[in-house]
């Protein structure tokens, strides 16, 4: 009982203590477990005899909220000071009552909420019988990237790892917006393959950008807890190399495999969003 004090009281920043789901790591491993069971057990089995839910109006909803939600959460950032120079500049985490500070912290926390909701993607991929999209980089994604948000908001106050919710949060705003894009994409005078392909390259871009900003977090002279890098370094490594997979199997396969696919899948671009 003392460990788990330790861990989850004594090393934890105290201006979380009274923040919803933030108190200890019950709230978190419940969300995961639910997740995992709704994604491969229950709705599965509520779907089995069931035609797939169309959802159309819930999906331009739910897109167009990550956009908006997105894009306060990179201008709150900035409007508490927050700079590109993060990327490669050694700022350590600050927990003082400092405004700035403050609005740091609740920036990470609203990162940690946007994550949660996004355990939504997988669900209406589910209730619209997309289960092929529910492949293991898709759920590795959400899941670890919402217990690092979860680490991430309770004990590392800021610092220059927030770069990594500035540029998800930037990728996020094309990515949602191509998806919302895609709902539309029968009644657009153009096709969307080409810029299916280019959120795959910027999410990639994105994960190595973040390897750059561990690696300068990782200097000497730099104060930032050793434990939150090794806890971002081999997820981001396992991730980007997940992507490259995604990217070469879907992208570089013989032009005739790929013309084969195309004929098969007309110009339907709604739902291919593995890449997520």
């Amino acid at each position: 009982m003392s460990i788990y004090k330790h861990v989850f009281d004594d090393l934890a920043d105290k201006r979380t203590d009274k923040l919803p789901f933030m108190q200890n790591p019950i709230w978190l491993v419940a969300a995961v477990l639910i997740y995992f069971g709704l994604i491969y057990l229950w709705i599965p089995r509520f779907m089995k005899y069931r035609k797939p839910y169309e959802l159309r109006y819930i999906m331009i909803g739910y897109n167009a909220f990550q956009v908006i939600a997105c894009t306060l959460l990179v201008r709150h950032f900035f409007k508490h000071g927050w700079s590109f120079t993060y990327l490669y500049t050694c700022v350590p985490g600050d927990y003082s009552n400092n405004p700035s500070a403050v609005g740091f912290m609740y920036g990470a926390y609203f990162n940690f909420l946007l994550k949660g909701i996004e355990l939504l993607d997988t669900v209406l991929f589910g209730l619209r019988k997309k289960q092929s999209q529910i492949s293991f980089l898709h759920v590795y994604h959400h899941s670890c990237t919402l217990i690092c948000a979860w680490i991430f908001t309770k004990y590392f106050g800021g610092s220059m790892m927030t770069y990594t919710i500035i540029v998800n949060s930037i990728v996020h705003i094309f990515m949602y917006s191509y998806y919302l894009l895609a709902i539309f994409a029968q009644q657009l005078p153009f096709k969307l393959t080409a810029v299916k392909k280019f959120i795959t390259v910027i999410q990639i871009a994105q994960l190595i950008s973040i390897l750059v900003n561990v690696g300068f977090a990782m200097r000497k002279n730099c104060p930032i807890p050793s434990a939150m890098v090794f806890i971002y370094l081999p997820f981001m490594v396992v991730l980007l190399s997940l992507f490259f997979n995604f990217y070469f199997t879907t992208y570089r396969r013989p032009k005739r495999e790929l013309a084969s696919d195309s004929s098969a899948t007309g110009n339907q671009t709604i739902d291919t969003r593995k890449d997520q």
